[in-house]
């Protein structure tokens, strides 16, 4: 719809397309009968898909006033049907006749169409006359219902239309076109719609603020990602990226008004979009926003009225020649923006002081405006745009001031005066007389956490009261802005560790008053108790293990949040910026900048202030030690390479090692041979599977997550160093050794054999699936091995008459069956189509591998696991073996649905982690074999993992242990955070030490619905002595589990240490009992239900 067809006051015929080519009076005559079926009963019940009302405002010159509002409501039921109701009221003030000019728009297109048969329509809707749109007349009670039988229009992406009145009145709606979706928008089609719409050097802000009300009720529809493309539209045009004035020129009036519209439906957005960040993106956009409103035209009467009163010349009008204002005065009547508030100030400034000179120097240093800037705001038939000079004319000062507000009552908003002088009398009068008490006092020191305190209190109004008021939302949008400022030049040299503590809750609160982060939200009302009266001594060993957790709960959130946040903007604004050919650098780090920008960089500096001290008060290094490396490194480590570990997969250092700096790890990545250290600012599982891998490969693993210390390391980047570990410190130094010095550790390069590495052959097994009783070498792999000795063990099942910690029945192994080795080649055989099929995706990985390009393998590797994973049938005498399976589970799914998940774990034997593996220990793709263990997914409210000798320094004497909520996929996938982490001694009562407490932000769990299943990868090519094969396969389970948010803030884990305590010597007596019963220190992983202990899996550690 063109820009100016969305003035709400002008009865503005809508474009051709939508009516009839010889005009009203023709369509009214023309007018076709569309077919209706007859009116069937709509289901009983709906899920609602879209509930909105739109303002209708139309009148002026000879038109009857009106005023009144449009409710559009779509519901889909669960039989398919969907309906689209309109109800209006107060738009028949003087009777007449009430239509919708309405039509459907299709997926992929944005063309009018009439509906397809099968619609159920009301009575008396007919085609307008133009083949394209339709009309419905509205019922007596002001309501008509548009109705999509299953199976009819399953296409149309929405119902879009205009009201009309008496066959004359256009009465558009503030948002634009009412539009009703019957799909739910998508996020690429909100950002299409505004893209394309960016051409290089054309397009006012007038037309942009339009196409962002068209396109503003879709983006809520399409969650996040639709709110992220009206905030990266909204940031680039603000930043001058996008033109201001090269589209046509439009009325002071018309501008006002859509400025008022898209502020208060941005405003109401960032109260009531369903999710935290969408409301966040919204409140982004609305803080790049004019407030609007006011009367436009007394913008475009006031500069005249200013020139004729003062004697300036106007027109044909004697008067005083002034180039600057006669510019000027042409841009307010045809492009008006908030750069004319600008303008006006440094027009002020120069009539106060008299040097032209100084109206460009004001203009620039305040607002970055140059001459070019204003010589580019043309319109129309005006090209000059402005180039002054201005006449020195002092008695315009007054007039000039009064003009001035004029300007700020429509473009204005955007600092703390400004909008309060809007919002007031819009909040309850004890909080308007603290605010503007601030205001007169804030340069006080107790002014930044006084207007948190206010934030939270006007949040009644704004989020949760009644009404949205924008001057409201932008009022505390400036205040919340003021306080941030304020933080980030605070200096806290002076502040004792409790008063930073303070400073940070403060901070936190700042961003958490609009609850729009749930992350954060847990993660705060942890570490405020923990900063409060929790019962125990502040700055005792105990509390401060408390508040170090608390603090990486913090941490956690904020980059979660803020990673989200840089994401979700940064690719629109890749897509705006390549459409509009924008500077490239204000789009590469776009995502970075608003982030930047945002209030949680405070938080980020006040956790940089509190974090040392508190973990030195908690007993804890900087350092995060995951594995210790070769003793070689303390001569020569390698030169220091900033890089993600996920960018050099499959690379090989070895003529040259070096010292990877990581700031953030997957936990799943390989480490490439000539990699002596990784080095990494996130907090690393000590036993998840890259932690597993640096200790069996001799390579240091290690986190600094402090950021001074972080950025200290970086310093070093291209230096060669070495590196000492001194406990639990790492000194990383310069290197006065080269890259000789680093060849004994620098590990095998790429290809070479690990001497003496042997995989055990599968042996040949008639059975689908064999149960614990037929696990043995040949048939099924380590794990499914171990799990049946201990399910068979004596000394387990007879554990609790002996147990110290445990009594009879709480230590259970849960019942399994598996695939084994020989079942994946067995229903290759069997389907041969598929056996074709793998054997020349096979030979495209290895040809692509040859090739030397990267990229070209993962994509041969991506295509040989699909074909596994997708194409592969299930031989049909596998699928009574997996009914019995499913049926001893519980029947909690079908065999389809366990082969299913069996074929993923056979496609991963080729994901690209494993291959390379393979190929660098030089074993054979022939040589793997993979079985599968199926078990049921217990419901674990704790998961553990055990090592009987501790594998930081091989203490023998001591279990070490960890402990974290849930599923273990937090544990093993290395969930970003800390798990409980301790150590045992391997004596009475089995004294234990915490190293640290909980703090991973997300728990898996089971289905809600119901029990499930997981089938396990169980290879021939794990747990073996120089061979990092675990964790190189996937378990997955058949129905997806869910995450949930960790809050500590009641969790015995971390409040409760008579009761932690118990438990950690509960779980050290039974690692020593399995590692006697297995003759061998033992990798030990687990759960906790209630009282009973779940041993899940046992193998031979790698020490």
């Amino acid at each position: 719809m063109s820009a100016s067809s969305m003035t709400a006051s002008a009865a503005v015929v809508p474009a051709a397309a939508r009516l009839p080519r010889a005009g009203k009076r023709a369509a009214a005559a023309g007018r076709k009968t569309v077919r209706v079926n007859a009116s069937v009963a709509a289901p009983p019940a709906g899920k609602i898909r879209f509930d909105e009302t739109a303002k209708v405002d139309f009148g002026g010159h000879d038109r009857i006033e009106t005023h009144g509002t449009v409710h559009m409501l779509g519901v889909e039921y669960a039989d398919g049907t969907r309906t689209v109701t309109l109800t209006q009221s107060e738009l028949l003030p003087q009777g007449g006749n009430l239509e919708l000019h309405w039509a459907c728009v299709f997926e992929g297109s944005d063309e009018w169409c009439l509906p397809p048969d099968g619609a159920v329509l009301p009575g008396g809707t007919a085609d307008s006359g133009d083949g394209k749109a339709s009309r419905t007349p509205f019922g007596g009670d002001g309501k008509l219902v548009l109705s999509f039988p299953p199976g009819v229009g399953e296409d149309i992406e929405r119902v879009v239309g205009i009201i009309v009145r008496n066959n004359a009145d256009w009465l558009h709606a503030d948002v634009g076109d009412l539009a009703v979706p019957l799909k739910t928008p998508s996020s690429s089609g909100v950002l299409k719609a505004l893209s394309v719409a960016e051409k290089p050097g054309s397009g006012s802000l007038f037309e942009r603020f339009c196409r962002i009300n068209d396109k503003l009720s879709e983006s809520q529809q399409a969650g996040p990602a639709g709110a992220a493309a009206i905030f990266a539209t909204l940031r680039l045009s603000a930043i001058r990226q996008l033109p201001w004035y090269a589209g046509g020129n439009y009325q002071g009036k018309d501008m006002a008004h859509m400025q008022e519209v898209v502020a208060r439906r941005v405003a109401l957005a960032s109260k009531t979009a369903e999710d935290g960040m969408a409301r966040q993106f919204y409140r982004a956009a609305l803080a790049t926003l004019p407030r609007g409103g006011g009367n436009g035209d007394d913008i475009r009467l006031g500069i005249l009225q200013l020139m004729r009163e003062n004697g300036i010349k106007e027109g044909h009008r004697p008067g005083i020649e002034d180039p600057f204002i006669a510019q000027w005065h042409q841009k307010l009547h045809s492009n008006t923006t908030v750069d004319d508030i600008y303008i006006c100030e440094a027009y002020l400034h120069f009539l106060h002081t008299g040097n032209w000179d100084d109206f460009w120097t004001h203009l620039y240093d305040n607002h970055g405006l140059t001459r070019e800037d204003l010589a580019s705001m043309k319109a129309g038939w005006r090209t000059e745009g402005i180039l002054g000079p201005g006449n020195h004319l002092p008695q315009l000062i007054n007039p000039m001031k009064h003009f001035y507000w004029i300007l700020r009552i429509t473009h204005g908003g955007g600092n703390m005066d400004s909008a309060m002088d809007f919002a007031r009398g819009n909040m309850p009068e004890d909080v308007q007389y603290e605010i503007e008490d601030m205001l007169a006092n804030r340069d006080e020191p107790w002014v930044p956490n006084k207007i948190v305190e206010l934030r939270e209190r006007l949040s009644g109004t704004w989020r949760y009261g009644d009404d949205c008021n924008r001057d409201v939302v932008l009022l505390d949008i400036a205040m919340e802005k003021f306080f941030r400022n304020k933080v980030e030049g605070l200096s806290v040299a002076g502040m004792t560790p409790d008063e930073r503590l303070g400073q940070l809750e403060y901070t936190v609160r700042n961003v958490m008053v609009g609850q729009d982060f749930d992350r954060m939200g847990a993660a705060f009302e942890f570490f405020r108790k923990a900063n409060g009266d929790c019962g125990l001594q502040r700055w005792g060993p105990e509390w401060s293990k408390v508040m170090d957790a608390a603090l990486e709960g913090i941490s956690l959130a904020m980059e979660y949040h803020m990673d989200q946040m840089c994401e979700l903007s940064q690719y629109p604004a890749d897509v705006i910026g390549l459409q509009a050919e924008c500077d490239e650098q204000y789009i590469l780090n776009f995502g970075e900048e608003v982030v930047r920008g945002h209030s949680m960089f405070a938080v980020s500096k006040m956790l940089g202030e509190t974090r040392p001290t508190v973990r030195q008060a908690a007993g804890r290094s900087p350092w995060d030690i995951a594995a210790a490396g070769k003793p070689e490194i303390s001569l020569h480590a390698g030169k220091i390479t900033v890089v993600s570990l996920e960018d050099i997969q499959g690379m090989d250092y070895s003529a040259d090692p070096i010292v990877v700096l990581s700031a953030r790890l997957g936990g799943l990545e390989d480490i490439p041979p000539g990699v002596t250290a990784v080095l990494t600012a996130s907090p690393v599982d000590l036993l998840s599977h890259i932690a597993i891998r640096a200790r069996q490969t001799g390579v240091l693993l290690a986190a600094m997550p402090d950021p001074g210390g972080w950025a200290d390391l970086m310093t070093k980047s291209g230096e060669g160093v070495k590196i000492d570990v001194v406990g639990e410190e790492l000194v990383v130094s310069a290197s006065e050794l080269g890259v000789a010095a680093a060849a004994s550790v620098a590990g095998p390069p790429t290809g070479q054999y690990i001497e003496g590495l042997t995989l055990t052959p599968k042996a040949d097994c008639a059975e689908w699936v064999v149960g614990p009783e037929k696990y043995a070498e040949g048939i099924v792999g380590g794990k499914s091995q171990s799990l049946s000795k201990l399910g068979f063990s004596t000394t387990l099942s007879t554990f609790g008459l002996m147990s110290e910690t445990m009594k009879v029945g709480e230590l259970k192994v849960p019942s399994s069956s598996a695939l084994p080795f020989n079942a994946f080649e067995r229903a290759l055989l069997a389907d041969e189509a598929t056996l074709e099929k793998v054997a020349l995706a096979a030979a495209a990985v290895s040809a692509a591998d040859d090739s030397g390009d990267a990229n070209l393998r993962r994509d041969a590797l991506e295509v040989l696991r699909d074909v596994v994973k997708f194409q592969l049938k299930m031989p049909a005498d596998l699928a009574a073996p997996l009914a019995m399976a499913a049926a001893s589970y519980g029947n909690s799914c079908g065999a389809e649905e366990i082969y299913a998940a069996v074929k993923k774990v056979w496609a991963s034997k080729w994901n690209e982690r494993a291959y390379l593996s393979r190929k660098a220990c030089g074993v054979d793709e022939e040589e793997l074999h993979m079985a599968t263990l199926l078990m049921e997914v217990v419901p674990a409210e704790f998961a553990f993992v055990l090592h009987t000798a501790n594998p930081l320094n091989g203490d023998q004497t001591e279990v070490f242990g960890e402990i974290c909520v849930g599923l273990g996929e937090a544990l093993v996938g290395n969930e970003p955070g800390s798990a409980l982490s301790f150590t045992a001694k391997k004596a009475p009562g089995f004294p234990s030490t915490v190293r640290n407490l909980p703090s991973k932000m997300v728990s898996h769990h089971p289905p809600a619905a119901s029990p499930t299943i997981i089938a396990r990868s169980d290879s021939n090519g794990e747990d073996l002595e120089g061979f990092a094969g675990a964790g190189l396969y996937d378990s997955v389970t058949v129905a997806p589990t869910e995450t949930k948010i960790v809050n500590y803030t009641e969790n015995w884990l971390v409040w409760d240490a008579d009761r932690r305590t118990a438990l950690m010597a509960k779980l050290a007596e039974l690692a020593v009992a399995i590692e006697v019963e297995m003759k061998a220190p033992q990798d030990i992983e687990g759960c906790v239900v209630g009282d009973d202990i779940y041993v899940l899996q046992s193998r031979n550690q790698v020490l």
